[in-house]
């Protein structure tokens, strides 16, 4: 199936970001030992999981990829995305987000554990991305923008140094944004009647049991020509090429759906966006993977990865990484979306 016509952008960054700075190992392991429990409890029965077409596409041509935690991931015979089926049903993943301890953990320990680190290297980078994205492209004066369950408050703060909008909306957000930020936020739910020119769903997609319905939803709270801004994770990406199955930090249900790049052009376009950027400016992909293979004896690299790995400093490292984010080649990806005005 060819993909629709795309805007690549060539974006290089670099901010001295390592793994543990923004996931520090120790809440990470009992972040996912937390999901894995809980999601035996809330997913465990039979009839809680259900069969799907692919999350992107929408195309019913599955290749059994691999199990992991008793879950199923297949690779969509059309878009080559990987994605879990069968699935939890949406209502027990909304009980789950709203009841597990996990999230809870989540939402507290672990979003406080690292969030001098984030700010400084995710937050930051993601409202210089969007002030640039508004610069290119025009909004009018006085823009409202709002981030769909923001997991971080203190990004309105980072917003709102740029001057960029006006009114600011967090809408369902995991913590309460009250006391997090000295922006003044409303709060607000995603079928509240609000008319918006601008959206932020970071680190969404990967989660949701249908991605479309939510980039759905997003649209009808924009503006014609309005911005959607979203982060998430590719199949497609260096890290999650080698690893597969052995990637330590994807689990169920936090990673339902790893979409390939073809796989979020056709979800974009599906849903009635226009795409002006798609990048993958991670700077993890080759950090992941020496600590991944370094840990676990069973991982089996190629040689040249190998090669790459062991027997290659620092300075070939960043050289590779940012090959891989000049060439839309890191598992980090970020989208840059513009609602039709048809």
């Amino acid at each position: 199936m060819p993909g629709p016509s795309r805007i690549v952008k060539h974006t290089v960054v670099s901010s001295g970001l390592h793994d543990a700075d923004i996931r520090p190992p120790d809440l990470l392991e009992a972040f996912k030992q937390l999901s894995l429990r809980d999601a035996a409890a809330f997913f465990g029965a039979p009839d809680a999981l259900e069969q799907v077409p692919c999350p992107a596409c929408g195309a019913d041509n599955p290749a059994y990829a691999f199990e992991k935690d008793g879950y199923h991931f297949q690779d969509c015979g059309q878009c080559q995305s990987r994605y879990v089926s069968p699935r939890p049903r949406a209502d027990a993943l909304k009980r789950y987000h709203a009841e597990s301890e996990a999230s809870r953990f989540r939402a507290s320990r672990f979003a406080e554990g690292a969030a001098a680190q984030r700010r400084h290297h995710l937050l930051r980078a993601n409202a210089a991305w969007i002030a640039r994205i508004v610069a290119e492209t025009g909004l009018p004066p006085g823009a409202a923008y709002a981030d769909c369950r923001t997991y971080a408050p203190e990004l309105f703060d980072e917003i709102a140094d740029l001057g960029c909008f006006g009114p600011l909306y967090a809408i369902a957000p995991w913590n309460p944004v009250a006391g997090r930020c000295k922006t003044p936020v409303a709060e607000a739910r995603l079928d509240s009647p609000l008319a918006l020119d601008a959206i932020s769903a970071f680190e969404k997609l990967e989660h949701q049991h249908a991605p479309l319905e939510l980039l759905h939803a997003i649209a009808t709270r924009l503006n014609p020509g309005g911005l959607l801004f979203l982060t998430t994770r590719t199949c497609s990406g260096f890290d999650l090429q080698i690893l597969g199955e052995k990637a330590p930090y994807i689990f169920v249900p936090e990673h339902l759906n790893l979409l390939s790049i073809a796989g979020l052009e056709h979800l974009a376009t599906r849903a009635g966006f226009d795409i002006i950027e798609l990048s993958t400016p991670g700077q993890l992909d080759v950090e992941l993977v020496a600590h991944a293979s370094a840990a676990d004896p069973s991982i089996v690299l190629p040689p040249f990865i190998k090669i790459l790995i062991g027997d290659r400093g620092p300075r070939a490292h960043a050289d590779f990484q940012e090959f891989l984010q000049k060439h839309r080649l890191s598992s980090h990806v970020r989208l840059a979306l513009k609602k039709a005005s048809t």
